[in-house]
């Protein structure tokens, strides 16, 4: 796992920037790559890495070359199907490989078969590779979008790196923010919009994307291009056994092909389903070393995480450990991401992922943790039923009249209308943080001004069910879009928090092969509701009140033998820090401020902040964009720590750690 910068220029020209400046912006990478160091500069390209070993830490140094040195290329992530690329191309082609990292059979692969070797590739992944002889390169991002790549144009040049934090030190880059996306992430929590991000000129290449940069008129011509696509129809009508049988065996195929490392790896353990799946599936491999498992939670278990991974991690024998966190260790690695990310947190999760992976990194480098399943397999129960009603509002003229008086009462219970709108509007009220609706009174004038009533986030999310297949039944749509529109970020918030830390974390749910296998079974086989008496479907709110919704239906089926039923048959938990009342101080103090960036209202903060319990989804991510704006452009985080009250607030890594196992 590593960080990567490329800056191209038009070919018989030099970058812009010497050695030494790359070599400042790669170093804003080293958290990703505290091992080795590389830059290569030759001709018009200059490429720097950052190295975190994992796979022959004795060899496969880069930036790395082709043995013809037609080819260079920088890398972040983990090949799992490397074994089996190798052999083909040493069997067809007859390359002779001189290490036996991935990175090696990367560029080999690329060297052999060019873009067409995306599509063979299982791992997380991005990377920027240069043909010298044809004055192009290539860079991509692996599917499901685990490792991040951004990409800015700078004049003439084109600059490529794993975290916005190295463009913009590059000298003739000015940060500025995009206030759409700004005001997006205050609805979202993400922190990407599309393509674009909250810097205006750097951009995200999309999960599945190549990108193809040429100069052929002289300034940068950038061709983009999907190289994936999930399956668009379900197989045949599977029983749930069957396809629990089919998905047992892609799930411990995938974890199977995440194990591998030649440095120590260690487990997360959350005490949910999806992590518990993983650690039996290396206990009953016989994977002792790995069963070294670590827990983030505060001295209350609010959550329940804390509780339930300690009996999972007994009875499945691990050594387990886990990391109490407290409100000023919380407050403190909220500000260490920030400042190191140069980004807002999407999910207060990232404190104690941050703070786990710390605590671990003396003892281990590699983390296999549970991301994924959730939207593969349908386990957002109030999400997917608030999707359902707008769905169900569509459909219910064919009900009977009881069936649709009732269900119009309890939408408009639940959400004082029963004139839900189109799937993308419902989608964007009922998953807001806050709703664009209530920003008016939120954002400055001039911010609100740009921002256009959040223009850009409506066509984006109406963008997304457009691009839903229309093969697809609507449920399996809505199924489709959250899981594009979640997991990126998600995904996202792992790599960061991890990183952080100098951890690569592994997701065996978010695996290329296993996402197929779950886009090709039945809406129905993930996520199931009874029907109301009456014939019609119940509200989202009175479903769960009702009880007998099934999330994740053949995930649990599949694993229903090893696991203990207590962890099988827990509801899901979302959060394991009781951060809503850790808001409050960090709210007051920003809302006593002359200035909290320049979108945010400091009254409007104030309001909030003087009820936080009642107000922490608004206030999470305005304070987040506060924090951010006032690190990046404003009187700075040191300045925020030293007016609180006096207090010890350690490193993250500081946190108490606790072994019981």
């Amino acid at each position: 796992m590593c960080g990567l910068l490329g800056i191209v220029a038009r070919p018989g020209e030099r970058a812009s920037v010497s050695a030494e400046v790359a070599a400042v912006m790669r170093d804003r990478l080293a958290h990703r790559g505290p091992d080795d160091a590389g830059l290569v500069e030759h001709r018009n390209v200059l490429f720097a890495h950052r190295r975190l070993s994992v796979i022959d830490p004795a060899h496969g140094e880069q930036p790395m070359w082709s043995a013809d040195g037609r080819h260079l290329l920088i890398y972040n992530g983990e090949l799992y199907n490397d074994a089996e690329i190798r052999r083909e191309l040493t069997r067809r082609h007859r390359i002779a490989f001189r290490t036996n990292c991935d990175s090696e059979t990367l560029l080999a692969a690329l060297a052999t078969w060019g873009e067409a070797a995306l599509p063979r590739l299982r791992g997380m992944f991005a990377f920027a590779f240069y043909d010298f002889v044809d004055d192009q390169m290539l860079a991509a991002r692996d599917p499901l979008g685990i490792k991040p790549l951004y990409l800015a144009v700078i004049g003439r040049e084109v600059v490529v790196a794993s975290q916005p934090g190295a463009i913009l030190a590059h000298p003739a880059m000015t940060a500025e923010p995009d206030l759409p996306v700004c005001s997006a992430y205050l609805s979202t929590i993400r922190t990407t919009l599309g393509r674009r991000t909250m810097f205006r000129g750097i951009e995200t290449v999309l999960p599945g994307e190549s990108v193809a940069i040429s100069f052929r008129r002289g300034s940068p011509q950038i061709e983009r291009r999907a190289y994936w696509s999930e399956p668009t129809a379900p197989q045949g009508d599977l029983s749930l056994d069957d396809a629990a049988t089919l998905v047992r065996e892609a799930v411990i195929d995938s974890v199977q092909s995440h194990l591998r490392s030649d440095v120590p790896r260690c487990l997360l353990l959350s005490g949910g389903l999806d992590s518990a799946i993983i650690a039996t599936i290396c206990r009953d491999l016989g994977v002792h070393d790995i069963l070294r498992t670590w827990c983030a939670a505060d001295e209350s278990d609010c959550g329940g995480d804390r509780g339930h991974a300690a009996r999972l991690a007994a009875h499945l024998g691990a050594a387990h450990h886990e990391v109490i966190i407290g409100e000023a260790d919380f407050r403190r690695a909220w500000l260490d991401l920030i400042a190191l990310n140069r980004a807002p947190l999407s999910t207060p999760n990232e404190t104690a992922i941050y703070a786990v992976a710390a605590a671990l990194k003396p003892h281990a480098t590699v983390a296999l943790s549970g991301e994924g399943a959730d939207e593969l397999f349908g386990g957002y129960a109030m999400p997917l039923l608030c999707g359902l009603d707008a769905i169900h509002a569509r459909q219910m003229n064919a009900w009977s009249e009881a069936a649709q008086q009732r269900y119009r009462a309890e939408l408009r219970t639940q959400y004082g209308t029963d004139a839900l709108g189109t799937e993308a509007e419902h989608f964007l009220s009922a998953n807001s943080w806050i709703h664009p609706a209530r920003k008016a009174g939120l954002l400055t004038d001039g911010a609100a001004t740009e921002c256009a009533g959040d223009a850009l986030l409506f066509k984006a999310i109406r963008s997304e069910f457009a691009a839903a297949e229309s093969d697809l039944s609507p449920e399996q749509r809505l199924l489709r879009v959250q899981r594009r529109l979640n997991l990126t970020g998600l995904l996202g918030r792992l790599d960061t928090s991890t990183m952080a830390a100098s951890v690569e974390g592994r997701t065996p749910f978010a695996d290329v092969r296993l996402a197929e296998v779950a886009s090709s079974l039945s809406f129905s086989l993930k996520f199931k509701v009874p029907r109301d008496t009456d014939g019609g479907w119940s509200s989202a709110a009175r479903a769960l009140e009702r009880g007998g919704v099934e999330t994740k239906r053949v995930l649990r089926a599949a694993f229903a033998r090893e696991i203990p039923l207590e962890i099988l048959q827990r509801p899901k938990a979302s959060f394991p820090l009781p951060f809503q009342q850790w808001l409050g101080p960090v709210a007051v103090r920003l809302a006593s401020r002359s200035k909290v960036g320049s979108m945010i209202r400091p009254e409007a903060v104030a309001a909030l902040a003087a009820d936080p319990s009642a107000n922490w989804m608004a206030l999470w991510p305005l304070c987040n964009l506060a924090l951010w704006h006032e690190q990046q452009w404003g009187i700075g985080l040191e300045s925020f720590e030293t007016d609180q009250p006096a207090v010890d607030v350690p490193h993250a890594s500081g946190a108490a750690l606790t072994g019981i196992g």
